[in-house]
């Protein structure tokens, strides 16, 4: 438990060091969570016993729930774009820098996250507005610009509006992690499939369809 280990990590840190350390604790213990009994349902005593720390040290850094909820939400994303920026520069081309972040995505996701997802645009609509609603629109300008040096590189079709594709696009990706109960029978990996790799297929140039049909192939041995 992380109690057993704070007097370790206290010695060999400085106070300033420490602090933030345990602050990034409670905020990766609050993600996990959140995601995996839904926000409503997760107290701010439910953290501290699940940390082995005292209620007293969460308030100390967060001064209520809502407040850590923004915190998880900010580091969730700052640590997405630090991904996917690794992501896209190791790549050799933006389709298949797509595909990789995509696949991470469903791969992490779960349905428990959905839940997570909704008790925050029902309990906690400003922090949705406010929050999620801005991670959304940065991944749309991200995407924009993604479609942009897809069409340099030739994977993309000249022919496209990139922002209409960038916004049409990011709503497909944010329905895979919002998914409509109607599709509650399938697995994300199938709507996956069925959904962004049928889109992407929709706006490639024959080299761009060339390296989807690449990745399935690898994919399936």
């Amino acid at each position: 438990m992380f109690l057993k280990f704070s007097h370790i990590f206290a010695a060999k840190f400085s106070s300033k060091d420490y602090k933030d350390m345990v602050k990034q604790r409670i905020i990766e213990e609050a993600s996990e969570l959140f995601a995996g009994t839904g926000v409503k349902s997760t107290t701010m005593d439910d953290l501290a016993r699940h940390m082995g720390i005292s209620k007293r040290t969460i308030y100390e850094n967060f001064k209520d729930k809502e407040t850590l909820l923004i915190a998880c939400i900010d580091n969730f994303h700052r640590g997405s774009a630090v991904f996917s920026e690794r992501v896209f520069n190791k790549e050799g081309n933006v389709v298949d820098a797509i595909l990789v972040l995509m696949q991470k995505g469903v791969e992490q996701a779960s349905l428990r996250q959905f839940d997570m997802l909704s008790d925050i645009r029902k309990y906690y609509p400003q922090v949705y507005k406010e929050h999620l609603m801005c991670m959304h629109d940065d991944n749309c300008k991200g995407m924009e610009r993604l479609i942009l040096r897809g069409i340099g590189e030739g994977v993309f079709r000249d022919d496209l509006n990139p922002e209409i594709i960038a916004v049409f696009f990011t709503k497909r990706a944010d329905g895979i992690v919002m998914v409509d109960r109607d599709l509650d029978k399938f697995s994300l990996a199938e709507v996956f499939e069925n959904v962004i790799i049928t889109f992407l297929r929709g706006i490639c140039t024959t080299e761009g369809i060339e390296i989807i049909n690449r990745y399935k192939e690898k994919k399936s041995k």
